[in-house]
């Protein structure tokens, strides 16, 4: 029988991605929280060479992240456009949170119904 050294695997611990974070809000306002603090993180250099429709705004509402989604998405980048990838990024991130939104706005709706149901 031979003994190999029993190695602990060592375990760090990563902070929660944006994802992560976005799965994790209960809330709307949850939701517009860590958008902020997303967009917070921005280097603003980059944010400089988007284009006017694609440029963080006050977010104030779910409606507020959800329209910035839209516009992310709806923009058509050109070939040449150097500031694609960034906005590819931020749409991912504002299409995530939007449908993290309809989830809790969804189960909000479903726990009204049923409160209206047993009362």
């Amino acid at each position: 029988m031979s003994l190999h050294p029993f190695h602990r695997a060592s375990r760090t611990l990563a902070a929660p991605s944006w994802q992560d974070r976005l799965e994790a809000a209960d809330s709307e306002s949850d939701v517009v929280q860590v958008a902020k603090d997303y967009i917070a993180t921005l280097d603003p250099a980059q944010v400089a060479l988007l284009p006017a429709s694609c440029r963080p705004r006050k977010l104030l509402t779910a409606n507020d992240v959800s329209s910035y989604a839209f516009d992310l998405v709806r923009y058509e980048c050109g070939d040449a456009d150097l500031s694609a990838p960034f906005i590819h990024r931020l749409a991912a991130f504002f299409s995530h949170a939007s449908i993290r939104l309809s989830e809790i706005m969804r189960r909000t709706n479903d726990e009204d119904l049923d409160s209206q149901q047993a009362g």
